[in-house]
């Protein structure tokens, strides 16, 4: 799409535009083989989450056959009366998702940040690069970040298709299929005064001569206002088995992991990571004294490409001594054709041609905290927050180095 209407996939962008009818007909092929095959439009839950999570991507069985019949009969244009004509009928038309215009001219799709923060200088990914992950920081660019705020919103946007994903310690994560993360009203996180943030960058590409890159990636915060409310400050934690050792050509190695919920939390969300080799993950919820297992989330085909965050629309409350059971499978067969080597040993590790089974989830405590934006912050709370500052090695560095 053009890039005032391509969405922050985390790096991801859209290999073609059908926003008119001229481009939508070059790729009706496509699109029919596509939906035909289940991989458009793209989303992991499986079917019976329907309705469960925000912003869902199901398709009903009328609309993917209403597409696929158009073009079956020749992808033909409709009646040009029917078509938006002016500015005003254009507006009414689009998606209710559009990117907002800051003054500088970016597209933020969270609305104009409060605060912006980019890398002192662009990042230069060379030729020889294909799987680098250095740990950056980020200066600020606009905005205040000399005091204590809370933020609603945050959003890193990708500064070239490089970019697989980036995971940073105040602006959240970025990965393909996952945009901006806001919060509902009264829920937020506090960003202390003058915090040292990083981007921990993962660059994906095909490595040799011309595939040089120069990354400009940006990140941006939208904060509470004076008076404003937070009763629920978010946190995540990453629950993850760094035991797995994945035989040669197995193509469905199953690993396990249990985590148990200490305190009682309202669970907002949930989002499972694993690399090449993923093939499917399922997270069951054990609660004390009940013996069948509920699922929480079941992705029958995991897609490293479209690694998604799976929002409540209304937050779970789970009680202290309740488990999750995370179970991943994985593919590392020749018949995976995302495998780097499938006559490789696969064990944990951060690059892609290792692999993980996370299982990220963001919660908070139930009881409402009425913390009053503006007023003294909890000391508990600010001592939370100054945890997420990643400061430089002995060294002073922070992993930025040529690849």
């Amino acid at each position: 799409m053009p890039s005032a209407g391509r969405s922050n996939l985390g790096g991801v962008q859209a290999p073609f535009s059908v926003l008119n009818f001229e481009e939508a007909k070059i790729w009706a092929p496509l699109i029919s083989l596509r939906l035909k095959n289940g991989s458009m439009p793209p989303w992991g839950a499986h079917q019976q989450h329907q309705g469960t999570f925000k912003n869902e991507r199901y398709i009903s069985d009328e609309d993917k056959q209403l597409l696929i019949g158009w073009v079956e009969a020749g992808a033909l244009e409709g009646d040009a009366e029917d078509q938006p004509s002016t500015a005003d009928e254009l507006a009414l038309s689009a998606p209710a998702n559009e990117p907002t215009l800051a003054p500088d001219g970016s597209m933020w799709w969270m609305g104009v940040p409060d605060a912006t923060v980019a890398f002192a200088d662009p990042v230069q990914v060379c030729e020889e690069a294909s799987d680098w992950q250095p740990t950056i920081l980020m200066h600020r660019t606009g905005g205040d970040l000399s005091k204590h705020q809370w933020a609603q919103a945050s959003e890193i946007r990708p500064g070239s298709s490089t970019m697989h994903h980036g995971t940073s310690n105040y602006l959240g994560v970025a990965v393909p299929g996952r945009g901006p993360q806001v919060y509902p009203d009264g829920w937020g996180f506090l960003v202390p005064s003058d915090p040292f943030i990083t981007l921990n960058m993962h660059y994906a590409k095909q490595s040799g001569p011309g595939t040089a890159v120069e990354d400009n990636t940006v990140g941006g915060l939208l904060f509470y206002e004076p008076g404003d409310v937070i009763d629920y400050v978010v946190q995540n934690t990453i629950p993850m088995n760094t035991d797995i050792v994945i035989p040669p050509g197995d193509p469905n190695y199953m690993a396990t992991h249990e985590h148990t919920i200490e305190e009682e939390i309202l669970l907002l969300a949930l989002a499972p990571h694993s690399h090449y080799r993923g093939k499917a993950v399922k997270i069951e919820l054990e609660l004390p004294g009940v013996d069948e297992l509920e699922t929480l989330l079941w992705v029958p085909d995991y897609d490293f490409n479209w690694q998604f965050h799976y929002e409540y629309h209304e937050p779970r409350l789970l009680p202290a001594g309740a488990k999750m059971h995370v179970t991943w499978w994985f593919d590392n067969s020749a018949e995976n054709l995302a495998n780097p080597d499938p006559t490789a040993e696969v064990r944990w590790g951060p690059k892609s041609s290792d692999e993980m089974m996370n299982a990220r989830y963001y919660f908070t405590k139930p009881e409402p905290q009425g913390i009053v934006v503006g007023d003294a912050i909890p000391e508990s709370i600010l001592a939370q927050a100054r945890r997420g500052t990643i400061l430089p090695g002995p060294a002073g560095r922070l992993g930025y180095e040529k690849y």
